[in-house]
């Protein structure tokens, strides 16, 4: 809801989650939600996804913290079929559904980049499988290591990396450190936004454009 205000009064901005729990929302629902968001936005939504951490608040939507993944796994393939097809089904242990008809599809094809932002090695394992890129917070892990990784993990799925969306989330606003993404590959990097007064804000937003505007091209 908050991202349909947001699409509603600008043009140009990428909007996206940081992040959604994905096992704590019905596959089909969520995918006409994000279908939907992505027309409403005109094909400017970034899906970035996670499994979750906590045991407590997973069991309260139904999902065992040990399956948490294997239920995110599922549920992307099954949107990405609702998204793709007009008969979509999908037959998983824990995402199962016959064939149904779901609208609008996303503006964006095949459909809405799917990033997954968590960092364990076995993380990226599961980006090179059934994600479209990678949305790591900043200072998380050795990005330098996990790039090699996620490198071996395309290339054995046949995958070519550089096809992948790499974003830096929560990134420090420094030139430097920026610079520092960019030479691993980064092609984005979302600023850190906390909850303050308005005046606060736009002063913050006013110092991020003009550290935009400085970027290198």
């Amino acid at each position: 809801m908050a991202l349909s205000q947001a699409a509603a009064v600008t043009t140009t901005l990428r909007i996206g989650t940081g992040i959604c729990l994905v096992p704590e929302h019905h596959p089909l629902a969520l995918a006409k939600r994000v279908a939907s968001l992505d027309q409403l936005s005109n094909g400017r939504f970034l899906f970035g996804i996670g499994g979750g951490w906590n045991a407590e608040e997973l069991a309260n939507h139904g999902v065992a913290f040990a399956d948490r993944w294997a239920v995110t796994r599922e549920s992307v393939l099954a949107m990405k079929e609702v998204w793709t097809k007009e008969d979509a089904a999908f037959h998983g242990k824990f995402v199962n559904f016959d064939a149904v008809w779901s609208e609008p599809k996303p503006v964006q094809k095949p459909h809405v980049p799917v990033l997954l932002g968590a960092t364990s090695q076995y993380a990226v394992e599961r980006v090179a499988e059934y994600c479209d890129g990678w949305l790591p917070g900043a200072g998380t892990c050795d990005f330098a290591a996990r790039l090699t990784q996620l490198d071996a993990a395309c290339a054995k799925r046949g995958r070519d990396r550089k096809s992948l969306d790499l974003t830096v989330f929560a990134a420090p606003a420094k030139q430097v450190e920026l610079e520092k993404y960019a030479v691993l590959g980064f092609g984005r990097a979302v600023l850190p936004l906390p909850s303050q007064d308005e005046a606060k804000i736009l002063t913050r937003l006013d110092g991020y454009a003009a550290l935009i505007a400085n970027r290198p091209r």
